[in-house]
Order: C-alpha cells, then sequence, then structure tokens
C-alpha cells in the first residue's frame, strides 16, 4: 500500500526535475511546459473524491488495483509520447489512475489494522513512504536525465507499478461491496467537475502570464457548481459525502490538511528558482541541497510521529507539526546570496523534515479517525482532496506572490533587489499558510485520548 504514494510523490518531484530536458526533446512551448506537471495534479486531485467514494461501494481491493493498472499504461504512455499533447493527455491519465489507488490504499490500510497503535505506526510508514517518493524523485530526477533520456522517468516506473500490482492481487484481501444500491452519479460528475476546475483555476493563477478570466471564470464555476453539488447531495439515496462524515473532527482535520502540503509546494518553487537563477547552481546541486530534509521526514515520519501521537494524541502533534513547517519557511526571510545554500537547506531540514515529518501523518490519521469502515474510502479521498487541492492552491499564492515581487521580470533576469523581495514576499506567503492550518486544527480538532492497544 505504500508503494503507492511513493510512486505518487516521485512523480511529482521527479518531472519538476526533468522539465527543461523535455522542453527541449519534445520542443514545447513555454507557456505550455508548467501543463506537463499541473495536468496530473488537476486531474490528481479532481478524482480523489470519486476515486474513494468508488472503493467504498465496489470494495478497496478492485479499485486499487484498476487505479495501478491504468497508473502504470499511462506512465508506459508518457515515455513513449512523441509531441506534447500526448505527453499532457497521458499525465493527466496519470493522475487519474493515482486518484484511484490512493484513496482505496488508505482504507485498506485504515480497515486492516484495527488496533489503534498499529494503525498509527502503519500510517507512520505510508507517510515515509511520501517522503522517501519524493527524495528519490529528487535524486533520480537528476541521475537519468543527465545520464540517459528524459523518457526513462517514466518508463522506469512500468515494471515497478507491474510488480506492486502482482504484489497486491496476492496480498489485499478480496473486499465486498461495503453497500448495496446505487451510485451518485450526478454528485459524483459535479464534485469531480468542481475540483478539476478548482485546481486548474488555481494552479493558473501561479502563472504570471495568465489573464484575470482564466483565473476568475473556472474558479467561479466551481463555486456554482459546489452549489449545485450540495443541491444534489441533499436529495441522493446513497450521497457521495455521507452525512456522518461531516463531524467538527472530520471537518477540522480536512481544512487543515489543505495547508499541510500547501507550504511545502510553495517552498521548493522558492528555493528551486533562486538555488538556480541566482545562484546559478545546476539542476542537480539543487536537489542535494533538498535532500537531507526529505530524508529526514522519512526518519520522523515512519519513527517519531507515531510515538508522539500515541503519547500526546493527535491534535498536539497535528499543530505542533504545522507550527514547525511555518517556523522552517519563516527562516526563508532571511535568505540572502551569502547564505543561500546553507540557510536552505536548514529551512527545508526544519520545514520539511520535522514539520512535516509530524504534520502529514497527523493528517492522514485525522481524515479516517473515528470513521467507519463503510466509509473510509470516502473519508480517504476527501482528506487527500483537501491535501493536494491545497498544496495547488499553496503553489499558485507562493508563485503569484513570488511574480509580483520580480514586478514580471524573469527570476535569472530581475535585479539583486527585485530577487529578495520576491523570496521575502513568497516566504511570507509559505509561513502565514500553515499557522492558519495550526489554528483550526487547536480550534476544530477535538481533544482526543491516546491510542489505546486492542486486546
Amino acid at each position: 500500500m505504500s508503494a503507492t504514494i511513493f510512486f505518487d510523490a516521485l512523480d511529482l518531484s521527479i518531472t519538476q526535475i526533468a522539465l527543461p530536458s523535455i522542453q527541449e526533446s519534445l520542443q514545447v512551448p513555454t507557456s505550455t511546459l508548467p501543463w506537463i506537471a499541473a495536468a496530473y495534479v488537476v486531474t490528481y486531485g479532481g478524482f480523489l473524491l470519486l476515486g474513494g467514494r468508488a472503493s467504498d461501494l465496489l470494495g478497496a481491493r478492485p479499485v486499487l488495483l484498476t487505479g495501478l493498472g491504468v497508473f502504470g499504461v499511462a506512465s508506459l504512455a508518457c515515455g513513449l509520447a512523441t509531441d506534447t499533447a500526448v505527453l499532457v493527455g497521458a499525465r493527466a491519465v496519470q493522475g487519474v489512475g493515482a486518484a484511484l489507488t490512493v484513496p482505496a490504499a488508505v482504507a485498506v490500510l485504515a480497515t486492516t489494522f484495527v488496533d489503534d497503535r498499529a494503525r498509527t505506526k502503519a500510517f507512520g510508514i505510508f507517510s515515509a513512504a511520501a517522503a522517501s517518493g519524493f527524495t528519490a524523485g529528487l535524486v533520480l530526477g537528476g541521475v537519468i536525465t543527465s545520464g540517459f533520456s528524459w523518457r526513462w522517468i517514466f518508463l522506469a516506473k512500468v515494471p515497478a507499478v507491474a510488480l506492486t500490482l502482482l504484489a497486491a492481487v496476492r496480498a489485499v484481501p478480496r473486499s465486498p461491496r461495503h453497500r448495496a444500491g446505487g451510485y451518485d452519479l450526478t454528485g459524483g460528475v459535479t464534485i469531480t467537475a468542481v475540483a478539476v476546475l478548482l485546481t486548474f483555476g488555481v494552479t493558473r493563477a501561479g502563472s504570471p502570464d495568465t489573464a484575470v478570466p482564466g483565473v476568475g471564470v473556472p474558479i467561479a464555476t466551481a463555486f456554482v457548481l459546489f452549489g449545485v453539488f450540495f443541491a444534489v447531495e441533499r436529495r441522493a439515496s446513497a450521497p457521495l459525502v455521507p452525512k456522518q462524515l461531516l463531524t467538527r473532527g472530520i471537518i477540522a482535520a480536512d481544512v487543515a490538511a489543505s495547508t499541510v502540503l500547501a507550504a511545502p509546494f510553495g517552498v521548493s518553487y522558492i528555493v528551486t528558482l533562486y538555488l538556480q537563477d541566482v545562484l546559478h547552481r545546476t539542476p542537480w546541486q539543487t536537489a542535494l541541497t533538498l535532500v537531507p530534509g526529505s530524508v529526514l521526514c522519512v526518519v520522523v515520519s515512519r519513527c517519531l510521529a507515531p510515538f508522539l501521537i500515541d503519547r500526546l494524541g493527535l491534535r498536539a502533534v497535528y499543530a505542533g507539526g504545522l507550527v514547525t513547517v511555518a517556523f522552517g519557511d519563516a527562516l526563508l526571510l532571511a535568505l540572502r546570496a551569502s547564505n543561500g545554500t546553507w540557510l536552505v537547506t536548514t529551512a527545508t531540514v526544519v520545514s520539511f523534515g520535522i514539520g512535516m515529518g509530524l504534520a502529514y501523518p497527523a493528517a492522514t490519521i485525522g481524515g479516517v479517525h473515528a470513521v467507519a469502515a463503510d466509509d473510509r474510502g470516502a473519508a480517504a479521498g476527501l482528506n487527500n482532496s483537501a491535501l493536494q487541492i491545497g498544496g495547488a492552491i499553496g503553489l499558485a499564492l507562493v508563485g503569484t506572490a513570488v511574480s509580483i515581487g520580480l514586478g514580471g521580470a524573469a527570476p535569472g533576469e530581475a535585479g539583486a533587489e527585485a530577487a529578495q523581495r520576491a523570496v521575502w514576499l513568497g516566504g511570507l506567503a509559505a509561513t502565514v499558510l500553515p499557522l492558519v492550518g495550526a489554528a483550526v486544527v487547536a480550534v476544530g480538532l477535538p481533544g482526543q485520548v491516546r491510542p489505546e492497544r486492542v486486546t
């Protein structure tokens, strides 16, 4: 199950590193280049809730296996793509496969481990796999792109996904449908359109050359369809989001989850631009600068987070992790050319390594905590939707702040004062977001006793 989130995180970071090589090989227009990464994020965030509810109604096992198959085939298509349109389309299909797979995997873990402490450890391993995937993507992206062709960042995943699929066939027990009855197709299509349009709009907001209607129209349409979704859900016999999920605790956990990836996505954008375009570091040097924080995140997620959640409770660890993320991001406000490399390393060790290592598993556990087995797929889809869409929103906000600071100039062409202003504004946005999430957790998440061991 952890391999599914590993592939997701790997795909995000490894593609970012390879974008310049892809642009040169396929002659991708600069205006289209961001969509090689964004197409995946848009469909992944858009289809998560639909995939999660499907695992409740159809069983987690078949949805998981289908998602892995779709992801593997789409990875093969990405590696063989000969033009930009095919590559962007295959990336979008990859996102659909991930959206089917990840919430189903969370539901399998939540259902398999009935002991609270064992479940906490399982989600610690799951979160560590996400951090491992991000780290592996940074390193492998630099190695593969430099020594081979960019196509191998996709093709190399195909046999790995195939092996995971075979392992899942053997390891995951057959899961009967939890509920009889129909599927809320109208609600599913509506909320998927909402998530896709919202993610599309906020992703475009991060691009300085996007006109206002290009951002406003999809976001406004998303809000209108969100109202339609609520009207549909009130009349549905089998609603896509069961009413029992709309509790104070689940809502607080998921609202806060929208800030968990927002700051790291934004920070990686800031430091990548600063290191490469201002300090003139190579992609390989940039990746190595970010690796220590990602490696520490693996250790914290796997070992420290489960220990602290067992002893301090979910709310304290969740809020504390987000405050730590904010503190690490605030260090970037002091970024200068003279201290660039070591300060970026320190900031990402605190933000990614310690803060994210605590906040990510806490967010995942909070999204399915005390949820009945019949609703865990929907709960996981809702939680992962908040994580991914929040990440896209955070990236858009930080990207917009950086663009304002640069005054419309390219990072490498802006003066030292403009580059410093861009880093300060982007770092400020990245600092505020997790603080908002921590406040939501502190106020909205009920105090919870330490998990008890099942005897």
